[in-house]
């Protein structure tokens, strides 16, 4: 939405806000449109909403559109825009998915913004004639021609709250990585990858090197990660022996079930659950009723557990946006916590998961986590 207004007019709000969460509502009312990166934690839905609040006090006859990957996401934006005294009837929230026409909205918000030049998200997006603002904690990619995408999509503007600006707003964490892996797998991955590989070729029409990427990490993931007796083993004796609520993360339904079992008290949660059966093991999970919960890669985005003290990373993985995604469910504060612990492994089966393990490091380093 074009307006003239001087920040001072978000005032009326300005004590829900930290002072880094009202820099970027003041940001967003003079840009008119652009891209926020915020780290995980440092409340994106509140600067969303408080946008939407200026605009719809100031502008009580327009409407607005709220674009989010998953319905818990979804479910997020409308308990935050109610908060701020946002009559929800007012925003349209959708997923992708569902149909969509935000051709009339005053003003967009794009949680998760990292997707925005996927087709099914741009075509949203640019149907929009109004002011749009993307959110992500980790939207760039090692893809020049995708950032660059994102970019346009939110007309060459960005604003970025820095890590250190948080002080105080995330807890600490410390991270252990485990050695703890089967003997003697590399070759049986190697084996897997060139077959995987031999027969995919036949009908796969990209390129041989994103191919093999594709296979290597399949069997990664099969052999060395859901087939890998000791690393589960070990993975499964953190779980069991950590006190506070607990977070397992899993690559695949099936390994999940298999730590289900194994797991005293746990419950597994996954896409594929009924909506209903999902949300009340997460309400069950904040309010202490359960201590141990096991997830797919549903908490990517959208995972919102505060109360989180232990994160088991299951699943590997060298993507940085995924790693910090994760990490991120540790780090935020709630009532009695201040500190998390990061359980990972090394990964030393095989070279390629060994690099990965490397990259996840990084990642921790850069979130400010200690090392045990």
């Amino acid at each position: 939405m074009q307006t003239k207004d001087h920040p001072e007019t978000i005032s009326t709000q300005a004590f829900l806000l930290r002072p880094y969460q009202q820099r970027a509502v003041e940001w967003a009312l003079l840009a008119h449109s652009g891209l926020i990166i915020a780290p995980a934690g440092s409340g994106k839905t509140l600067i969303a909403s408080s946008i939407i609040k200026h605009a719809a006090n100031k502008f009580p006859n327009v409407s607005f559109g709220w674009l989010a990957p998953t319905r818990e996401t979804c479910q997020q934006a409308i308990a935050s825009l109610k908060a701020v005294g946002v009559d929800p009837s007012r925003v349209e929230v959708r997923c992708p998915h569902e149909s969509v026409d935000f051709s009339k909205k005053a003003i967009l918000i794009v949680d998760e913004a990292k997707h925005a030049p996927a087709a099914t998200w741009r075509k949203i997006i640019e149907s929009c004639p109004g002011s749009i603002f993307g959110f992500d904690a980790t939207p760039w990619c090692d893809d020049p021609e995708r950032n660059k995408e994102l970019q346009r999509l939110f007309r060459d503007a960005h604003f970025e709250i820095k890590r250190e600006e948080l002080q105080g707003v995330l807890a600490h964490a410390t991270v252990h990585m485990s050695s703890a892996s089967d003997r003697f797998i590399e070759d049986r991955i190697d084996d897997r990858i060139e077959k995987l590989f031999n027969e995919r070729k036949r009908y796969m029409r990209i390129r041989h090197e994103e191919l093999r990427a594709m296979c290597a990490w399949e069997a990664i993931t099969e052999i060395g990660i859901c087939e890998n007796k000791a690393r589960n083993a070990m993975a499964i004796m953190f779980a069991n022996c950590s006190l506070g609520p607990t977070l397992v993360l899993v690559p695949r339904v099936t390994l999940g079930e298999e730590y289900a079992r194994m797991i005293e008290g746990s419950v597994l949660v996954h896409s594929k659950m009924k909506k209903s059966l999902r949300k009340q093991a997460m309400d069950d999970f904040k309010a202490g009723r359960i201590t141990k919960m096991i997830a797919t890669s549903l908490a990517d985005e959208g995972l919102d557990l505060p109360n989180v003290e232990n994160l088991i990373m299951v699943s590997g993985g060298r993507s940085a946006q995924k790693t910090i995604q994760r990490a991120s469910r540790a780090l935020r504060r709630a009532p009695g916590k201040d500190h998390a612990i990061i359980h990972d492994f090394r990964d030393t089966f095989h070279p390629l998961a060994e690099a990965h393990a490397k990259k996840r490091i990084k990642c921790y380093k850069e979130l400010g986590c200690h090392f045990a």
